[in-house]
Protein backbone atom coordinates (compact mmCIF):
# COMPACT_ATOMS: atom_id res chain seq x y z
CA UNK A 1 0.00 0.00 0.00
CA UNK A 2 1.50 3.42 -0.73
CA UNK A 3 1.63 5.66 2.23
CA UNK A 4 0.97 8.60 0.35
CA UNK A 5 -2.82 7.29 0.57
CA UNK A 6 -3.04 7.07 4.02
CA UNK A 7 -1.22 10.28 4.30
CA UNK A 8 -4.10 12.28 1.89
CA UNK A 9 -6.60 9.72 4.09
CA UNK A 10 -4.83 11.97 7.46
CA UNK A 11 -5.10 15.53 5.88
CA UNK A 12 -8.87 15.17 4.74
CA UNK A 13 -9.89 14.47 8.62
CA UNK A 14 -8.33 18.21 9.90
CA UNK A 15 -7.18 21.59 8.96
CA UNK A 16 -4.14 21.44 9.84
CA UNK A 17 -1.49 20.39 12.25
CA UNK A 18 1.76 21.47 13.68
CA UNK A 19 4.71 19.44 14.73
CA UNK A 20 6.93 20.08 17.73
CA UNK A 21 10.04 19.07 19.07
CA UNK A 22 10.63 17.97 22.53
CA UNK A 23 13.45 18.01 24.26
CA UNK A 24 14.68 16.38 27.92
CA UNK A 25 16.38 19.23 29.57
CA UNK A 26 16.60 16.64 32.67
CA UNK A 27 15.70 12.74 32.77
CA UNK A 28 12.61 12.16 32.08
CA UNK A 29 10.20 9.73 33.72
CA UNK A 30 6.31 9.26 32.23
CA UNK A 31 5.85 6.47 33.66
CA UNK A 32 3.57 3.56 32.92
CA UNK A 33 3.47 2.26 36.12
CA UNK A 34 3.90 -0.92 35.31
CA UNK A 35 7.69 -3.17 36.03
CA UNK A 36 9.82 -5.02 34.59
CA UNK A 37 13.09 -7.14 35.27
CA UNK A 38 14.76 -3.79 34.98
CA UNK A 39 12.73 -1.33 36.84
CA UNK A 40 9.52 -0.89 39.05
CA UNK A 41 8.22 1.86 36.89
CA UNK A 42 9.51 1.81 33.84
CA UNK A 43 9.17 4.66 30.53
CA UNK A 44 5.87 4.23 28.08
CA UNK A 45 6.78 2.20 25.52
CA UNK A 46 5.48 1.94 21.55
CA UNK A 47 6.85 -0.98 19.64
CA UNK A 48 9.84 -1.27 22.26
CA UNK A 49 11.20 2.49 21.71
CA UNK A 50 10.43 5.10 24.23
CA UNK A 51 7.52 7.39 24.04
CA UNK A 52 5.52 10.02 26.22
CA UNK A 53 1.73 9.48 25.48
CA UNK A 54 -0.54 11.86 24.57
CA UNK A 55 -2.43 12.72 27.12
CA UNK A 56 1.10 13.54 29.47
CA UNK A 57 1.83 15.80 26.56
CA UNK A 58 -1.65 17.43 26.33
CA UNK A 59 -1.27 17.54 30.27
CA UNK A 60 2.29 19.49 30.45
CA UNK A 61 0.93 22.11 28.20
CA UNK A 62 -2.36 22.92 30.40
CA UNK A 63 -0.17 23.35 33.49
CA UNK A 64 0.96 25.88 32.38
CA UNK A 65 -2.20 28.00 30.49
CA UNK A 66 -4.87 29.56 31.82
CA UNK A 67 -8.15 31.17 31.09
CA UNK A 68 -9.04 30.76 26.86
CA UNK A 69 -6.26 28.92 26.04
CA UNK A 70 -7.00 26.55 28.91
CA UNK A 71 -10.90 25.92 27.50
CA UNK A 72 -9.28 25.68 23.93
CA UNK A 73 -7.27 22.65 24.63
CA UNK A 74 -10.23 21.32 26.96
CA UNK A 75 -12.32 21.80 23.87
CA UNK A 76 -14.55 23.59 26.26
CA UNK A 77 -15.64 26.02 23.72
CA UNK A 78 -18.40 25.38 21.46
CA UNK A 79 -17.13 28.07 18.49
CA UNK A 80 -13.60 26.70 18.27
CA UNK A 81 -12.08 24.19 15.90
CA UNK A 82 -11.35 20.73 18.29
CA UNK A 83 -7.64 19.83 18.96
CA UNK A 84 -6.08 16.41 19.23
CA UNK A 85 -2.58 15.58 20.08
CA UNK A 86 -0.71 12.55 19.60
CA UNK A 87 2.21 10.98 21.00
CA UNK A 88 5.22 12.11 21.47
CA UNK A 89 7.49 9.70 19.61
CA UNK A 90 11.42 9.07 20.25
CA UNK A 91 13.69 10.51 17.03
CA UNK A 92 17.10 10.76 19.44
CA UNK A 93 18.43 9.14 22.14
CA UNK A 94 21.06 10.51 23.95
CA UNK A 95 24.00 7.54 25.33
CA UNK A 96 27.45 8.36 26.44
CA UNK A 97 30.34 8.53 23.97
CA UNK A 98 33.73 8.62 23.55
CA UNK A 99 33.91 11.69 21.12
CA UNK A 100 32.37 14.70 22.27
CA UNK A 101 30.89 13.49 25.55
CA UNK A 102 27.27 11.96 24.09
CA UNK A 103 25.84 10.97 21.23
CA UNK A 104 22.19 11.52 19.80
CA UNK A 105 21.49 7.91 18.18
CA UNK A 106 18.62 7.65 15.98
CA UNK A 107 17.97 4.48 13.16
CA UNK A 108 17.21 4.93 9.67
CA UNK A 109 13.49 3.16 10.22
CA UNK A 110 13.08 6.03 12.79
CA UNK A 111 14.03 8.89 10.61
CA UNK A 112 12.43 7.13 7.66
CA UNK A 113 8.63 7.13 9.65
CA UNK A 114 9.54 10.80 10.76
CA UNK A 115 9.63 12.61 7.97
CA UNK A 116 6.93 10.36 6.17
CA UNK A 117 4.95 11.76 8.93
CA UNK A 118 6.18 15.15 8.84
CA UNK A 119 5.19 15.17 5.24
CA UNK A 120 1.75 14.14 5.67
CA UNK A 121 1.15 17.15 7.74
CA UNK A 122 2.58 19.65 4.63
CA UNK A 123 6.19 19.94 5.82
CA UNK A 124 8.90 20.11 2.65
CA UNK A 125 11.34 17.40 3.14
CA UNK A 126 12.08 17.09 -0.67
CA UNK A 127 14.94 14.19 -1.93
CA UNK A 128 15.25 12.66 1.64
CA UNK A 129 13.81 9.59 0.73
CA UNK A 130 16.97 8.76 -1.94
CA UNK A 131 19.37 9.38 0.97
CA UNK A 132 17.58 7.12 3.16
CA UNK A 133 17.60 4.30 0.94
CA UNK A 134 21.64 4.87 0.87
CA UNK A 135 21.69 4.71 4.02
CA UNK A 136 19.80 1.82 4.50
CA UNK A 137 22.41 -0.13 2.38
CA UNK A 138 25.38 1.56 4.69
CA UNK A 139 23.89 1.13 8.31
CA UNK A 140 24.45 -2.21 8.91
CA UNK A 141 24.83 -3.88 12.82
CA UNK A 142 28.04 -2.78 14.62
CA UNK A 143 28.40 0.59 12.64
CA UNK A 144 27.66 4.58 13.31
CA UNK A 145 26.98 6.52 10.38
CA UNK A 146 27.98 10.37 11.10
CA UNK A 147 28.50 13.63 10.01
CA UNK A 148 31.80 14.85 12.09
CA UNK A 149 34.72 12.74 11.42
CA UNK A 150 36.40 10.97 14.22
CA UNK A 151 38.30 7.90 14.56
CA UNK A 152 37.42 4.55 12.86
CA UNK A 153 35.32 3.14 16.26
CA UNK A 154 33.89 4.97 18.05
CA UNK A 155 32.63 3.64 21.93
CA UNK A 156 29.07 4.17 22.86
CA UNK A 157 27.77 3.33 26.54
CA UNK A 158 30.39 0.92 26.57
CA UNK A 159 29.56 -0.63 23.19
CA UNK A 160 32.51 -0.57 20.34
CA UNK A 161 30.68 0.67 17.23
CA UNK A 162 32.83 0.84 13.43
CA UNK A 163 32.66 4.46 12.50
CA UNK A 164 32.11 5.64 8.99
CA UNK A 165 31.96 9.29 7.76
CA UNK A 166 28.94 10.32 5.93
CA UNK A 167 28.90 13.09 3.65
CA UNK A 168 25.60 13.58 2.35
CA UNK A 169 23.64 16.79 3.76
CA UNK A 170 20.44 16.20 2.97
CA UNK A 171 18.91 15.21 6.11
CA UNK A 172 20.98 16.89 7.76
CA UNK A 173 19.94 20.23 6.29
CA UNK A 174 16.38 19.24 6.54
CA UNK A 175 16.67 18.90 10.62
CA UNK A 176 18.20 22.34 10.37
CA UNK A 177 15.44 23.66 8.39
CA UNK A 178 13.29 22.20 11.03
CA UNK A 179 14.45 23.91 13.86
CA UNK A 180 17.33 21.98 15.39
CA UNK A 181 20.73 23.50 15.65
CA UNK A 182 24.18 23.04 14.05
CA UNK A 183 25.23 22.34 18.12
CA UNK A 184 22.72 19.59 18.03
CA UNK A 185 23.14 17.94 14.37
CA UNK A 186 26.53 17.16 14.94
CA UNK A 187 26.27 14.76 18.17
CA UNK A 188 23.71 12.78 15.65
CA UNK A 189 24.76 9.15 14.91
CA UNK A 190 22.71 6.60 12.63
CA UNK A 191 22.64 3.10 13.88
CA UNK A 192 20.60 -0.25 12.90
CA UNK A 193 17.43 -0.74 13.73
CA UNK A 194 18.67 -3.57 15.89
CA UNK A 195 21.71 -1.48 17.97
CA UNK A 196 18.89 1.41 18.42
CA UNK A 197 16.71 -0.88 19.91
CA UNK A 198 19.03 -2.61 22.43
CA UNK A 199 19.88 0.71 23.12
CA UNK A 200 16.81 2.13 24.17
CA UNK A 201 16.01 -0.67 25.90
CA UNK A 202 19.36 -1.23 28.07
CA UNK A 203 20.78 2.75 28.22
CA UNK A 204 17.87 4.38 29.87
CA UNK A 205 19.05 5.47 33.51
CA UNK A 206 17.70 3.67 36.18
CA UNK A 207 17.37 5.57 39.67
CA UNK A 208 16.29 4.08 42.62
CA UNK A 209 14.21 5.75 45.17
CA UNK A 210 12.60 5.01 49.08
CA UNK A 211 9.00 4.79 49.46
CA UNK A 212 7.84 6.99 52.19
CA UNK A 213 5.19 4.74 53.89
CA UNK A 214 6.49 2.24 54.05
CA UNK A 215 10.18 2.60 53.49
CA UNK A 216 10.54 0.15 50.40
CA UNK A 217 12.81 0.63 47.77
CA UNK A 218 11.88 0.89 44.37
CA UNK A 219 13.46 1.36 41.08
CA UNK A 220 12.44 4.31 38.49
CA UNK A 221 13.39 4.16 34.61
CA UNK A 222 14.29 7.98 33.22
CA UNK A 223 14.72 8.60 29.50
CA UNK A 224 18.05 10.51 29.22
CA UNK A 225 18.85 13.90 29.50
CA UNK A 226 19.31 15.30 25.70
CA UNK A 227 16.83 13.00 24.24
CA UNK A 228 14.93 14.55 21.69
CA UNK A 229 11.30 13.40 20.60
CA UNK A 230 8.76 15.15 18.66
CA UNK A 231 4.55 14.94 17.93
CA UNK A 232 1.76 17.13 16.54
CA UNK A 233 -1.20 18.88 17.57
CA UNK A 234 -4.05 18.68 15.41
CA UNK A 235 -6.86 20.88 14.32
CA UNK A 236 -9.93 19.25 13.25
CA UNK A 237 -12.44 20.55 11.18
CA UNK A 238 -16.13 20.42 12.75
CA UNK A 239 -18.19 18.66 9.87
CA UNK A 240 -21.58 19.88 11.59
CA UNK A 241 -20.93 23.01 12.43
CA UNK A 242 -18.79 25.69 10.98
CA UNK A 243 -16.64 27.09 13.42
CA UNK A 244 -15.86 31.04 13.43
CA UNK A 245 -11.48 30.87 14.30
CA UNK A 246 -8.67 28.37 13.96
CA UNK A 247 -7.42 28.02 17.68
CA UNK A 248 -4.06 26.18 15.64
CA UNK A 249 -2.36 29.33 15.58
CA UNK A 250 -3.44 30.84 18.75
CA UNK A 251 -1.37 27.45 20.20
CA UNK A 252 1.15 28.67 18.69
CA UNK A 253 1.80 31.74 19.04
CA UNK A 254 1.37 30.96 22.81
CA UNK A 255 4.23 28.05 22.08
CA UNK A 256 6.84 31.15 20.44
CA UNK A 257 6.01 33.20 23.08
CA UNK A 258 7.16 30.95 26.06
CA UNK A 259 10.10 29.46 23.86
CA UNK A 260 11.12 33.48 23.47
CA UNK A 261 11.07 33.37 27.34
CA UNK A 262 12.67 30.48 28.02
CA UNK A 263 10.35 28.47 29.68
CA UNK A 264 10.04 25.10 30.22
CA UNK A 265 7.48 22.73 31.01
CA UNK A 266 7.24 19.59 33.26
CA UNK A 267 6.48 16.32 31.89
CA UNK A 268 6.13 13.19 34.41
CA UNK A 269 7.19 12.93 38.02
CA UNK A 270 9.74 14.03 40.27
CA UNK A 271 9.24 17.49 40.02
CA UNK A 272 10.85 18.46 43.46
CA UNK A 273 14.01 16.20 42.46
CA UNK A 274 14.25 18.59 39.24
CA UNK A 275 13.43 15.73 37.28
CA UNK A 276 10.49 15.99 33.93
CA UNK A 277 11.75 18.96 32.45
CA UNK A 278 11.50 19.68 29.01
CA UNK A 279 11.52 22.34 26.34
CA UNK A 280 8.68 22.65 23.31
CA UNK A 281 9.30 24.40 20.61
CA UNK A 282 7.43 24.19 17.11
CA UNK A 283 8.87 22.84 14.21
CA UNK A 284 9.81 25.58 11.53
CA UNK A 285 7.98 25.30 8.52
CA UNK A 286 8.72 25.77 4.66
CA UNK A 287 5.35 25.51 2.38
CA UNK A 288 5.24 23.02 0.17
CA UNK A 289 4.49 23.40 -3.77
CA UNK A 290 0.84 23.33 -4.50
CA UNK A 291 -0.62 22.03 -1.47
CA UNK A 292 1.21 18.83 -1.57
CA UNK A 293 3.93 17.08 0.21
CA UNK A 294 7.31 16.73 -1.28
CA UNK A 295 8.08 13.73 -0.35
CA UNK A 296 7.70 10.66 -1.88
CA UNK A 297 7.53 7.85 0.39
CA UNK A 298 6.30 4.08 -0.36
CA UNK A 299 6.17 1.80 2.49
CA UNK A 300 8.76 -0.54 2.84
Amino acid sequence: MHCEKKGANIMSMKNRANAVWCIANTPVCAGSGEGDFRADCNIQRSDDFPKIDAGTFKGSLLYKMDGKLKKIIQNQSPDQAKLSFSDLRLLFFSVQSSHGIYRLLTSVNCLEQFFLEISWNEYECDNVYQELKGLKRRVVDGVICQWSHHDDTEWIGGYKLQAVNYKDNVIKDLLRKLGLSQTVIKHIGIVSDKDFRYFTRYHTEIITRNRLENQALFTEEYLPEGSILYGFICEFKDLVRPVKAPVLPQISRWIETNEKEGKEYQIGRNLNTGKGSVTISEMKREEVKNGKSLCRFKSS
